[in-house]
């Protein structure tokens, strides 16, 4: 059985938690605003509360590629996607298994 292996692709990607909030905000262009707002959500609901203190995190949907809404929650890696103005989520131990920091 022939074997392939993935190339190696570079993401744009931030973490959505309170201390990066303005980061996530900037890097999804506006995605999110009064028509498509984030949302307070329970520890238990989040994927890592990346030991940031509640009792509230955050959640919010944005378009994927597929023309769908995908969920992100608080510890969720949000991901660029190639089709301009898409991105999909990424849970934080998917991440940590599969990308790794690039340095210049």
């Amino acid at each position: 059985m022939p074997k392939f292996r993935k190339k190696p692709v570079e993401v744009e990607s931030v973490q959505v938690r309170w201390s990066t909030w303005s980061e996530v905000c900037d890097f999804v262009c506006g995605a999110i605003n009064e028509s498509n707002p984030a949302r307070r959500i329970s520890a238990d609901e989040a994927s890592d509360t990346c030991g940031e203190i509640g009792p509230d995190f955050i959640a919010f949907d944005l378009p994927t590629t597929h023309s769908e809404l995908a969920t992100f929650r608080h510890g969720d890696w949000v991901l660029r996607d190639s089709k301009p103005g898409t991105f999909y989520p990424c849970k934080p131990d998917v991440f940590a298994a599969t990308y790794e920091a690039v340095t210049a």
